[in-house]
């Protein structure tokens, strides 16, 4: 029913406005783990004095709401590497330099408006229904599924939120912002993905990927040997740990549930004592509400939203759907069978906010005409560190924050 339809033909019929309901959301999954790091925090420190960054997959920076700039640059100290000198070795001019490794995210507009007026008679004929009244609310639900779809899960897949990558202020690349596949991507049956003098960001590594993914057959699941393997790759060992309060590490899976389904008919995986040792370690870990399994230092969650399908186009991957039309184009997977779960430690993900969202109302045609909108000037972005003063811009890249596992997973039968 379109409700602003006012070709009169006939009386219009009173609707019970008290019925009217929204319709279901899916749960914001990523906002459990956002936390502020706002300035003037105090720094915390270890045993050492090296400061502690926030424990948390995503971290929210606010330096941008006091200041100017449309992008913040994240250093990271790159550890150092040459050997050292002994005996009566001259150590003059034999000093390494100090190299540093900065992570960018960027910030844009996103908007979004409803017209809940086109006339005071689409007031008159709606007006149990209280669409000004309800302009604001349903804007923050669309609101919430951007960040979702738009905002944190589109940054971990193709480096950085969409409203960034779509946004004429930096699809030019001037400041080396393009869309690029996460550095450390695993295929069930294939492994790291990885190759000699092809590095993240290159056309060649995409290519790799794409590769890989196609080799893929209904063998290669998400099961007890893929995590196993996991646990044991060097890649996922330097992905900085989430620490629980009894001291313990761990790392987050969110995987999809078509991906649970093939673990859990996994012979192997016995998940009586893998949902008890959740519940236990969930009980003093707030982190960890909602966490459906706990298995081999991964506590697994699981999430249709979160997690998107992958295809292969002209050799490269499609992280989520081949073409975005609107919000329902990510709410459609049944048709797919290959899946790209997330594997998350701490600082995961970057979010700078420019300016909070904030509503606007535009009143025209002598208040004829209403119009409610909702804005933020924010960006996300993945925790990839790259190079800038030395070598190959990828070559170098540090990213010990999150890793993108590829399965096959069919839709389970029953």
């Amino acid at each position: 029913m379109a409700i602003h339809d006012r070709d009169f033909t006939g009386n219009l019929p009173k609707m019970l406005a008290a019925k009217l309901k929204f319709e279901a959301l899916k749960m914001h999954f990523w906002g459990k783990w956002a936390v502020f790091n706002a300035p003037g925090d105090k720094v915390t420190v270890d045993k050492n004095n090296v400061p502690v960054t926030k424990q948390s997959p995503i971290v929210m920076q606010h330096e941008l709401e006091k200041s100017q700039g449309d992008r913040l640059m994240i250093p990271v100290m790159r550890n150092l590497v040459n050997l050292p000198t002994v005996g009566m070795d001259q150590l003059k001019g034999h000093e390494e330099l100090q190299k540093m490794n900065f992570a960018q995210v960027p910030i844009d507009i996103v908007r979004h408006a409803v017209k809940p007026q086109e006339g005071i008679m689409s007031t008159q004929t709606s007006k149990d229904y209280g669409l000004l009244r309800n302009a604001k609310p349903q804007l923050l639900r669309h609101y919430a599924e951007v960040e979702e779809y738009l905002g944190a899960t589109y940054a971990f897949y193709y480096g950085y939120s969409w409203n960034v990558l779509n946004s004429s202020r930096w699809n030019s690349n001037s400041v080396n912002v393009s869309a690029n596949s996460h550095p450390h991507v695993f295929v069930a049956g294939h492994g790291k993905v990885s190759s000699t003098g092809v590095y993240p960001g290159t056309a060649g590594y995409e290519t790799i990927i794409g590769t890989a993914i196609t080799a893929m057959d209904d063998t290669n699941v998400f099961d007890t040997n893929f995590l196993s393997g996991l646990k044991a790759s060097q890649d996922i060992a330097y992905i900085d740990p989430l620490i629980s309060k009894d001291g313990n590490q761990f790392r987050l899976i969110v995987a999809h549930p078509y991906q649970i389904a093939t673990l859990e008919a996994d012979t192997k995986f016995t998940s009586i004592s893998a949902t008890a040792n959740a519940i236990q370690m969930a009980k003093d870990n707030p982190m960890l509400t909602g966490v459906k399994y706990f298995w081999a230092g991964f506590a697994i969650f699981s999430s249709d939203t979160a997690v998107w399908p992958v295809t292969v186009s002209g050799g490269d991957p499609v992280w989520g759907p081949s073409t975005i039309i609107n919000m329902t184009s990510f709410k459609t997977y049944s048709t797919y069978t290959k899946f790209a779960a997330i594997i998350l430690g701490n600082n995961a993900l970057f979010k700078a906010m420019g300016q909070k969202h904030q509503f606007k109302e535009r009143v025209d045609d002598y208040d004829e005409i209403i119009g409610i909108a909702m804005r933020a000037v924010e960006g996300y972005s993945r925790g990839d560190f790259f190079n800038e003063d030395d070598g190959t811009r990828g070559d170098a890249l540090i990213n010990h924050g999150s890793a993108v596992l590829v399965t096959y997973a069919d839709a389970p039968g029953f």
